[in-house]
C-alpha cells in the first residue's frame, strides 16, 4: 500500500490506453524500475529504495510535509477567480496578515478573519489534523485593489498573531483560462494558411549550402505576396557543436538557444570588412556525383561557417566593443537581459570545441546575439508584409543529456532515463528518442522555473509556437537507461499547472499555441487542450474513417491541418509509391510487406480520387491511370485547404514535388535524415507557374482581410502580376 502511494506521488503510471483503444497494464517490475531511476539520487545504495523506512520518509516529503507550511512555495489561480491557498493546523485560531507584492511592485494587504476562510480539504499527520483553506479575494478587496491584480507572477507573504506559526512566503501566479487568441483567430470566418519549411533545406545563391535567415526572409517576401499568413519552421534549437553530423533539430543540446548555422553571414555589419576570398571555401559538386549537392554536408558547412564567424567576431571586437559603439551597447544589453544562463551556455560551448575552435566564451555569446537579432528581423518583415501570424516556431519535446540545457539544470531532470513511446504494432520494440526527461517532482520543487524559461525563450520573435508532442504536458513514456530496470512506464506531470503557465506565457508573448497531438493521445487531455484554446494538429494522411478520407467539413475546426509533415512521405513519394520502395531498399520492409503496402496504397490512392471527385475538384471520369500528378497537387491542396481547420499548411517540398523525405522515423545511419536540400532555389520557386498556381488555389479557399500586392524577394512592391525576384549576392 505504501509503495503504491509512492508510485502515485512520483507520477509513475499503472496503465494506459493503446492505439487500438485497449487498456494496457504496466508490469509492476517496470514501474519499480522507473521509480528507481527517479529516486536513485535520494539514497546511497539502490537496495535502500524499497525499504519501509525510505518509502515512509519519501511519502512524507511528497505528501504530508506540504500541509505543515502555511503557504505553498508556488500556487496559482485564474484571473477571473482570484483566490489564495493556506494550510493551518485544525486547532489553531489566529489573526492573519497577508501581503501581496505584485510583479509591478505594488503591495496589497489582506486581513481575512478565520471565519471567512473557506475550508476545502483536510489531512491527518499522526495525532494532528490540518486544514486546507482558501481566501476568496473578491470578498476581501475593493474593485480598485482587485484591478491591480493582473495576470503575472506575484509574491505572497503571511504573518500570524499565534506565535506557534512562523511567517511564510511563496509565489502566486495569476493566469487566464485560455492561451492567447488574436482577434483574427477569434473570427471563425477567417481561416489562415501558410507553408511549412525545413529552414536548412532552402536553396539559394548563397555559397554556404544551407538555408539561413536571409533565405527565410526571401521566402517570406515571396509567400506573403501570395497571401500566406504564416511560415511554419522546424525547431531552430542549438545542436551539438562538437558533433556536426548530429543534425536532428528534434535532438537539441539546448532548446533555449539558436543554431548559429542559420545566421546569414552577408547580413552582418562586420561582413563589409571581411575579404571576399573565404566565400569560395564551399566547393561545388563534382560532375561524377551531381546528386551530392542535394544533400547537406554538415561537417564542411560547420567548418567553413565557423571560420568566417571567428573573423566576424574579431572585427566586431575591434570595430565595436573596443570603441563602445551603439552596436556594442546593444550587444551588452542582450547579454544582461539573457543573464547567467547565456554565460553558462557559452562556457559549455567553448569547452566542447576547445580543441577545434579555441575561442573565448564571448564568441559564442556573440553568435547567439546575431542569431536572435536576425531571426527577430524575419518576424518583423513577415508582419510588415501583412502576414497575420508570421513565423510559427517549433519546440522539441526534449534535449540530449550532454547538452547545456540539461547539465546546467540537472537538478530538475532525471538523468537516469530517456523519453520515447511504448511498444505498438508500428514499433514493436517501442521508441527511445534518447532525450532526457524533466522530473515532475523536481520541476515542482523548483517552482517550474525551467519550464517557464524554456517556454518564454521559444515564444520570442514569432506569432505562434507549435509544441511537439503536446501530450508531454500530461505524461511521457520513460525508458530507464539501465536495461535491468525493465521496459519503461508512463510518468505523469502536473498538467494543470503546466497548462496554466503555458496560458500565461502565451498572453505575455502574444503567441498562439499549436499542440502536436498525433499518435496515442490520452482521452482526458483532449477536452482540456480544446478548452484552453490550444490548436490541435491534424495530418491529411491520417484524417480518415472506415470508408476513406474525411470530407473537408469533417476536419476539426480548432486545428492546423497539414498536407504532409517531416515524419511522413512527401506527396510525390506517397502518390508514386517511392517511399515504400525506399523503405524496402533500406531493409525496413520485407518483400511481402512491400507487396502488402503497395496494395494498400493503391486503395488509398483510389480513395483520394473519390474524395476529389466528390468535391468536384477533378472530372467525374478521372482515375489513377489518367490523372497527372501536376493536376493532383493543386486539386488536393485546394480541397484540403477548403476544410474547417482554422489553419492549413503545405510543405515547400510538396510544392516542389520532391520524392525524397526529410526524415524516415526509426532510422539513423540507414538514411541521411535532416540533410535533404530542396531541388529548386527560392528564386526558381517564386517564378514557377505551377507552384504559384497551387498557392493561388489555396488562397482562393482561404481569403484573408488584406489587399495583396506582388512583392519581390527584396521586399519591394512591384506593379507586375508576377513577382520579380532579386538574387542575393555574396
Amino acid at each position: 500500500m505504501a509503495l503504491d502511494k509512492l508510485l502515485y506521488l512520483q507520477g509513475v503510471g499503472a496503465e494506459f490506453i493503446d492505439c487500438f483503444g485497449r487498456t494496457v497494464i504496466i508490469p509492476e517490475d517496470d514501474r519499480r524500475g522507473i521509480l528507481q531511476t527517479m529516486c536513485a539520487d535520494q539514497v546511497e545504495q539502490p537496495e535502500q529504495l524499497f525499504t519501509p523506512e525510505f518509502i515512509q520518509h519519501r511519502n512524507y516529503v511528497l505528501d504530508a510535509a506540504g500541509w505543515k507550511d502555511p503557504l505553498p512555495d508556488f500556487q496559482w489561480c485564474y484571473v477571473d477567480d482570484l483566490r489564495l491557498n493556506l494550510y493551518l493546523p485544525a486547532d489553531i485560531h489566529t489573526d492573519i496578515a497577508l501581503c501581496i507584492t505584485t510583479e509591478q511592485g505594488q503591495t496589497i494587504d489582506v486581513h481575512p478573519r478565520m471565519e471567512q476562510l473557506r475550508q476545502v480539504g483536510d489531512y491527518r499527520i499522526d495525532e494532528n489534523s490540518y486544514f486546507h483553506y482558501q481566501v476568496l479575494l473578491a470578498e476581501q478587496l475593493d474593485d480598485q485593489q482587485l484591478s491591480t491584480l493582473a495576470m503575472g507572477y506575484h509574491r505572497l507573504e503571511t504573518r500570524f498573531s499565534n506565535e506557534s506559526l512562523v511567517a511564510s512566503h511563496g509565489q502566486w501566479m495569476v493566469v487566464p483560462r485560455q492561451v492567447y487568441q488574436p482577434a483574427i483567430d477569434r473570427d471563425e470566418s477567417v481561416r489562415c494558411w501558410g507553408v511549412n519549411i525545413q529552414l536548412y533545406a532552402l536553396r539559394s545563391q548563397s555559397p554556404w549550402k544551407i538555408g539561413d535567415f536571409g533565405d527565410l526572409n526571401d521566402v517570406i517576401n515571396w509567400i506573403a505576396a501570395e497571401g500566406a499568413d504564416f511560415i511554419l519552421l522546424n525547431p531552430l534549437h542549438a545542436l551539438n557543436i562538437s558533433a556536426a553530423e548530429d543534425a536532428s533539430p528534434y535532438s537539441p543540446c539546448d532548446r533555449r538557444r539558436m543554431n548559429p548555422l542559420y545566421i546569414q553571414i552577408e547580413q552582418l555589419p562586420e561582413y563589409k570588412a571581411l575579404s571576399v576570398k573565404p566565400l569560395t571555401l564551399v566547393s561545388e559538386p563534382s560532375s561524377q556525383d551531381p546528386d551530392k549537392d542535394n544533400w547537406l554536408d554538415y561537417t564542411a558547412i560547420h567548418q567553413h561557417k565557423y571560420q568566417i564567424f571567428i573573423q566576424l567576431y574579431q572585427i566586431f571586437c575591434a570595430q565595436h566593443l573596443a570603441k563602445n559603439t551603439a552596436r556594442a551597447k546593444e550587444f551588452k544589453r542582450f547579454v544582461k537581459q539573457q543573464g547567467a544562463s547565456l554565460q553558462d551556455f557559452a562556457r559549455n560551448e567553448a569547452a566542447l570545441c576547445a580543441a577545434t575552435l579555441a575561442q573565448p566564451d564571448e564568441f559564442f555569446v556573440f553568435l547567439q546575439f546575431v542569431a536572435e537579432q536576425q531571426f527577430s528581423q524575419c518576424q518583423q518583415n513577415a508582419k510588415k508584409r501583412g502576414m497575420s501570424i508570421g513565423i510559427i516556431r517549433d519546440l522539441a519535446v526534449g534535449a540530449v543529456s550532454e547538452g547545456e540545457e540539461v547539465t546546467a539544470n540537472a537538478e530538475q531532470f532525471c538523468l537516469s532515463a530517456s523519453i520515447g513511446a511504448p511498444p505498438d504494432p508500428f514499433a514493436p520494440q517501442g521508441q527511445n528518442w534518447q532525450l532526457t526527461p524533466l522530473d515532475p517532482v523536481k520541476l515542482k520543487q523548483h517552482q517550474y522555473q525551467h519550464f517557464i524559461q524554456l517556454i518564454r525563450a521559444n515564444m520570442r520573435h514569432c506569432g505562434a509556437l507549435r509544441m511537439d508532442h503536446i501530450m508531454s504536458l500530461m505524461r511521457l513514456w520513460w525508458w530507464p537507461k539501465d536495461d535491468t530496470l525493465g521496459n519503461g512506464a508512463y510518468v505523469y506531470y502536473p498538467f494543470d499547472t503546466l497548462l496554466a503557465i503555458l496560458c500565461l506565457e502565451s498572453h505575455r508573448s502574444r503567441c498562439l499555441i499549436i499542440g502536436e497531438d498525433l499518435g496515442v493521445v490520452p482521452p482526458e487531455i483532449v477536452s482540456r487542450l480544446y478548452d484552453a484554446g490550444i490548436i490541435s494538429n491534424e495530418l491529411f494522411y491520417f484524417c480518415k474513417h472506415e470508408q476513406g478520407f474525411k470530407s473537408p467539413e469533417q476536419y476539426k475546426s480548432q486545428s492546423l491541418m497539414m498536407l504532409t509533415n517531416h515524419d511522413v512521405p512527401t506527396l510525390a513519394a506517397w502518390w508514386r509509391g517511392f517511399d515504400l520502395t525506399l523503405r524496402h531498399q533500406l531493409a525496413l520492409l520485407t518483400s511481402q510487406e512491400l507487396s502488402d503496402a503497395q496494395h494498400e496504397r493503391q486503395q488509398e490512392k483510389q480513395q483520394v480520387i473519390e474524395l476529389l471527385i466528390e468535391q468536384k475538384a477533378i472530372a467525374q471520369d478521372s482515375d489513377m491511370e489518367n490523372i497527372d500528378f501536376m493536376t493532383l497537387v493543386p486539386a488536393l491542396a485546394a480541397v484540403v485547404a477548403s476544410g474547417n481547420a482554422r489553419l492549413f499548411s503545405i510543405p515547400l517540398s510538396d510544392l516542389i514535388g520532391d520524392e525524397y523525405p526529410v526524415n524516415i522515423p526509426g532510422t539513423w545511419k540507414e538514411y541521411p535524415n535532416w540533410r535533404r536540400r530542396h531541388l529548386l532555389t527560392i528564386e526558381q520557386c517564386a517564378k514557377n507557374k505551377n507552384i504559384n498556381y497551387v498557392l493561388g488555389q489555396i488562397a482562393k479557399q482561404r481569403p484573408n482581410l488584406r489587399t495583396r500586392a506582388p512583392v519581390s524577394l527584396d521586399g519591394n512592391v512591384t506593379s507586375s502580376s508576377t513577382p520579380h525576384h532579386s538574387k542575393r549576392h555574396g
